[in-house]
């Protein structure tokens, strides 16, 4: 509705031919878009705070609290100079002011999850015999829909910029202007600020939902705390899984502990028939967002698998090694298998790439375990990702080296010190 008010606004500004209509119109456009990325409510566009509040994120009916009053509402909006922008933010404080200040008794969100207010007005009493497992179902469905409302804002935004750069083309070539590139002064300057500050608004929700998205893999699958970790979380169950598992094997042991049914059993099935799994398959979430969430659980999963390696505490053979990569590679495909069985019949596949740069560094971890000797890795050269952020340092590939119990300490220094020097 947002984006349909913002792009009829600026369409009749555009056709008054109007330099003040435009630029007021074009202005109060960015500022319903507007982030605050700092998680204040307060200061962010309308768009921003409905977000951030819920604002229909929920049909729970809140308590009411106090409505702000009519009359400091309407004196504000008798500041505006441009009638026409003061309609256009009246239709958007109908859809949204409404609510901004009703909240129900609730507790606080998540770690860096959403706003309190969204919780708040969600609330954990709910109504009169409702279950605590209804309450929360309730919230996880709020969460997913504010997640898909920041991902739709983020492509409204780079639409409504979309559509002032058309306009900057329209009216450059008005003035003569051939070179787009060349600065120009009065209605063309104004378009071109509205363009770029709406397509910043749209990289601020990418960030934004980024952000999100991961608070709520940690919230759902398992936080940092190693000390409380006992299993109940699906990445705290990995942690636990890799913790005691053993890679130092014989062949004998290997077959058994490689076994398909126990890896599904200990490791797959828990984060399978995790709460974020489930609500996925329930085709909850847009396409986009769910691959941010397989990101996310994917990044979560291979810093945990290289914490417990960096910490030096695992003893691998050649076996141990490929049992490793056995188990990564399940679950890698397990993330990109939650992205495409969530793609829709005929919809254009969700390329996984993003979900695979995730993993790079602990498949080149795998890789360096599963050396004959440590002097191979100079004669591979091995990288496997383009930036210094998807390869191990000098230091991790020293650690990772010392976990094989054949490797010698002298061999190990003696690739790092050529690695160093190179």
């Amino acid at each position: 509705d947002a984006h349909y008010l913002c792009v009829r606004a600026i369409e009749r500004a555009a056709g008054t031919r109007s330099e003040r209509a435009v630029w007021t119109v074009g202005h109060w456009v960015c500022e319903i878009w507007g982030v605050d990325e700092s998680g204040g409510i307060d200061s962010g566009g309308g768009v921003f705070r409905a977000l951030m509040e819920g604002v229909g994120c929920t049909s729970e009916k809140p308590i009411e609290m106090p409505q702000q009053n009519e009359s400091d509402r309407l004196g504000a909006m008798s500041k505006l100079e441009n009638s026409f922008a003061a309609a256009l933010l009246e239709s958007m404080d109908d859809d949204i002011g409404h609510d901004v200040n009703a909240v129900g008794v609730g507790r606080g969100p998540p770690s860096e999850g959403m706003s309190s207010a969204l919780w708040e007005k969600i609330g954990v009493g709910g109504k009169f015999g409702e279950t605590q497992e209804k309450i929360m179902q309730i919230k996880i469905d709020a969460e997913l829909c504010a997640l898909n409302g920041i991902y739709a804002a983020g492509n409204a935004c780079s639409a409504l910029s979309g559509l002032f750069a058309e306009l900057v083309e329209e009216c450059l070539q008005d003035e003569g202007v051939a070179d787009s590139s060349v600065r120009t002064t009065g209605k063309s300057s104004m378009l071109a600020f509205a363009r770029d500050e709406l397509a910043s608004h749209s990289r601020s929700y990418e960030r934004l939902l980024k952000q999100r998205v991961r608070s709520l893999i940690t919230d759902w699958c398992g936080a940092d705390d190693v000390f409380d970790c006992d299993g109940r979380l699906c990445l705290q169950n990995l942690r636990l899984f890799i913790e005691n598992e053993e890679y130092n094997l014989d062949s004998a042991s290997f077959k058994t502990q490689e076994s398909e049914e126990r890896l599904e059993v200990e490791i797959i099935g828990p984060v399978r028939t995790s709460q974020i799994f489930i609500e996925v398959g329930q085709d909850k979430c847009d396409a986009a967002v769910t691959l941010q969430m397989a990101e996310a659980m994917s990044w979560k999963s291979t810093e945990i698998i290289l914490d417990l390696l960096f910490r030096g505490d695992k003893a691998f053979n050649d076996w141990g090694a490929m049992l490793l990569s056995k188990q990564v590679r399940m679950l890698q495909n397990l993330y990109c298998g939650l992205v495409l069985d969530s793609t829709k019949a005929g919809a254009t596949p969700i390329n996984t790439a993003s979900i695979l740069k995730q993993f790079e560094r602990i498949n080149q971890a795998v890789s360096i375990l599963q050396l004959e000797k440590p002097s191979d890795w100079l004669a591979f050269s091995y990288q496997v990702g383009e930036s210094y952020d998807t390869n191990l340092t000098v230091e991790e590939i020293q650690k990772v080296m010392r976990l094989r119990v054949d490797f010698s300490e002298d061999a190990i220094m003696k690739v790092c010190s050529q690695m160093k020097a190179s």
